[in-house]
């Protein structure tokens, strides 16, 4: 039983991403339209590996799979598990929901605010959800999965408490 949630990717990853696999992109076709030397050959294979590995980065999504009565956090592309690890949910009794905001950290200091009003702001932020899970004591905390849509928070904490013991 698997359930498949969201993009493993934050926004200016996404972004990042995109631009490398564009140039990546066009120094592959610059080199296949002008240059006939065999010795390129391999240099334009490696850039096929590359835009292919980075086009397929883009699609990655992040979920959670029950196999063999365990709950596993997994990433998938296009539907197939890639990788999966293990999350231990025997110590622990309750699913907690913490809220937050992820960003990026390309605030300047605000120690020479004079010489930075023509920047442009490129600080980032995302609502994000922590799924966390609580023993009884509530001592011991351990997070399970960090998603940004309340949506599939709702489904991935449904998915979660109907497999496990683990209740919200």
């Amino acid at each position: 039983m698997e359930i498949v949630l969201e993009k493993c990717l934050d926004f200016k990853q996404f972004q990042n991403l995109i631009i490398l696999t564009f140039i990546t992109l066009m120094v592959f076709f610059g080199m296949l339209n002008s240059v006939d030397d065999e010795s390129y050959y391999i240099i334009e294979w490696i850039l096929f590996f590359l835009i292919v590995i980075f086009i397929a980065i883009l699609f990655l999504k992040k979920g959670l799979i029950i196999y063999n009565e365990k709950l596993y956090e997994a990433v998938f592309l296009f539907g197939f598990v890639l990788w999966k690890k293990l999350i231990e949910t025997s110590n622990f009794k309750q699913l907690i929901l913490s809220s937050g905001k992820r960003s990026t950290n390309y605030a300047y200091s605000n120690a020479s605010i004079d010489f930075h009003h023509w920047e442009p702001d490129l600080n980032h932020s995302e609502t994000c959800f922590s799924i966390v899970m609580i023993d009884e004591k509530q001592l011991n905390k351990k997070k399970i999965l960090l998603l940004t849509k309340a949506e599939k928070v709702k489904l991935a904490i449904d998915f979660i408490s109907k497999n496990t013991n683990l209740k919200y």
